[in-house]
């Protein structure tokens, strides 16, 4: 069937669009059409596509984090059928036909902060690899929607979370969805208050959401003997620095030695379940459903900014030149349709 698509590409570096095109589209056979509503920018990733740091075949669709309405499932696809509500993986367009995650959603969350359940998953997967149990210690670096993210899903494993950032509005976010402890990071040495917290102990698991080298590099002394740091966001770019004490922070044992490091891409889990398996992308976007629901997991808080599609070149400029202002950011197609 022909459809009027709009869709957001990025043209070159640094350089966004959003076009509009006549196509025939119809559903993957393992997947679904899906008319979106909202999409998600996932800033570190996009940005670092746009700008160059990632490699990137310029010009191309962006984005893979959606919510939408389901207009045809594909023959093979028992999942969801027309009309339901679904986050999926979607690029940011008017329609998508994707043959990636799709899951159905309640009707009431039919809002703009539900595309940020995509930043939930990349938080969840940290959680998963950290395994935190009760009365744990956790550290998150970085007060981005994914180190939000990551923050309330820690605290409700029962871990006692310490949230780090050097920007006091995030913190204060921090503060209202209910993380206790959190860190200026632009006020002194952060490690020290850690230990401060800790009883000088550190803490068991130090997670960055940054991606930011410099931080990862600083972080050993955050941590218990024993302990792990998890790489939630991905490192880009070159960084150039002496790394002898960092890795004998693994290598030696000492104090706030023999740490491990764990890697916790998103796409290290399966996308459905694999037989053997307990935890897959689907099964953790079931569960931060249940949690928003249940209104335990809090997402309102992190949206600072809704976007047109039309304004695409304004919102990655806006999220590039300061982004300290914007915490979530999302695009609003509800107002555009795929049109026969």
């Amino acid at each position: 069937m022909e459809r009027t698509i709009k869709k957001i590409i990025f043209a070159a570096r640094n350089t966004v669009a959003c076009t509009s095109e006549k196509a025939n589209i119809d559903p993957p056979a393992n997947g679904a059409l899906v008319e979106t509503r909202y999409s998600c920018i996932s800033a570190g990733t996009e940005l670092a596509k746009l700008t160059g740091k990632q490699s990137f075949p310029y010009p191309a669709g962006i984005g893979n984090r959606a919510i939408g309405r389901v207009i045809a499932a594909g023959s093979a696809c028992s999942r969801v059928k027309s009309g339901d509500l679904v986050f999926a993986h979607a690029a940011h367009a008017s329609v998508a036909a994707t043959d990636g995650l799709v899951v159905r959603l309640p009707d009431e969350l039919d809002q703009p902060e539900t595309a940020l359940i995509g930043m939930a998953s990349v938080a969840m997967t940290g959680v998963r690899v950290a395994r935190p149990e009760i009365g744990d210690r956790a550290v998150v670096l970085g007060a981005g929607p994914v180190g939000q993210l990551a923050a309330q899903l820690l605290a409700l494993d029962g871990a006692r979370v310490i949230m780090i950032d050097p920007v006091k509005e995030r913190l204060g976010v921090a503060r209202r969805c209910g993380i206790l402890h959190v860190i200026d990071s632009s006020e002194g040495d952060a490690a020290e208050r850690v230990l401060d917290l800790t009883d000088g102990e550190g803490a068991e698991h130090i997670l960055d959401c940054t991606g930011l080298q410099s931080v990862i590099v600083s972080a050993p002394p955050m941590a218990r003997k024993g302990g792990q740091i998890v790489l939630v966001g991905s490192p880009r770019g070159e960084y150039q620095t002496d790394v002898t004490d960092f890795l004998n922070a693994f290598h030696l044992d000492r104090a706030h030695g023999d740490l491990t490091l764990r890697g916790a891409h998103e796409w290290k889990i399966p996308i459905y379940p694999v037989a053997g398996l307990k935890h897959s992308q689907e099964r953790n976007v079931q569960t931060i459903v249940q949690l928003i629901c249940e209104k335990r997991l809090k997402l309102s808080p992190l949206l600072s900014k809704t976007f047109s599609p039309d304004d695409a070149q304004a919102a990655y400029d806006a999220l590039a030149q300061s982004p300290s202002a914007i915490l979530g950011a999302v695009f609003d197609w509800s107002g555009i349709s795929g049109s026969v």
